[in-house]
């Protein structure tokens, strides 16, 4: 998950989320545990121990670990956050902190809830799909819905974990100039008409997994 900041009251991964990111993440992103599950059993099964990963938006290295924890030995990732990044196992991958997507070759690229804070999506998805190897893979999760009854179902999961009333206010209207949300059917195309082949492997309310094979 990246940050983009763009204004002093606006949504920041600062020094105040970095220590508590994961539980943070846990109650406010569906599925987290489920998709960075997802990330490292697919990676086990499919790719060589030495395949080069990189983790988009990688915060404090959560999936990055798991895929340690798998015997994977040449792990990256990139986040423009340095205080998410200063709290990321640095014995275990090699990190960048940026906006841009690090120049390489990559057999494996995670973006997991980053892209919505990107307003080039398109020119960020490019870069990725030419940094990728051939037969290689991007797995994607996005915002992918604002309509009013998904959000209203999402905000009742967040009660449902413990998050407030007044925290979810709160949240909303600090992200709302920070996150620039496009539709499953604008990724689908988006990536198909780069020749990617698209699938998606995870969906919950206003949240959804794409894997994209190249």
């Amino acid at each position: 998950m990246k940050s983009v900041l763009t204004g002093p009251s606006d949504w920041k991964f600062d020094e105040t989320i970095a220590p508590v990111f994961v539980e943070h993440a846990r109650k406010h992103i569906p599925n987290y545990e489920s998709v960075t599950d997802k990330c490292a059993r697919y990676c086990e099964l499919n790719l060589n121990k030495d395949a080069k990963i990189i983790d988009v938006g990688c915060a404090t290295g959560h999936t990055i670990q798991k895929l340690y924890a798998r015997g994977f030995t040449n792990l990256h990732g990139v986040d423009n956050s340095k205080k998410m990044i200063d709290l990321a196992p640095s014995d275990i991958a090699t990190y960048t902190v940026s906006d841009r997507f690090p120049k390489g070759q990559y057999d494996m690229i995670l973006c997991n809830w980053t892209l919505h804070f990107i307003k080039d999506k398109e020119r960020y998805l490019q870069d990725m799909h030419d940094s990728l190897s051939d037969k290689g893979t991007i797995i994607i999760s996005e915002k992918t819905s604002l309509e009013s009854g998904m959000i209203e179902m999402y905000h009742d999961r967040k009660m449902n974990l413990g998050v407030s009333k007044e925290k979810i206010k709160e949240k909303q209207k600090q992200i709302e100039n920070v996150m620039f949300i496009k539709s499953i059917e604008w990724y689908q195309q988006t990536l198909r008409s780069m020749g990617f082949e698209v699938n998606i492997i995870d969906a919950d309310w206003c949240f959804t997994t794409f894997m994209c094979k190249k």
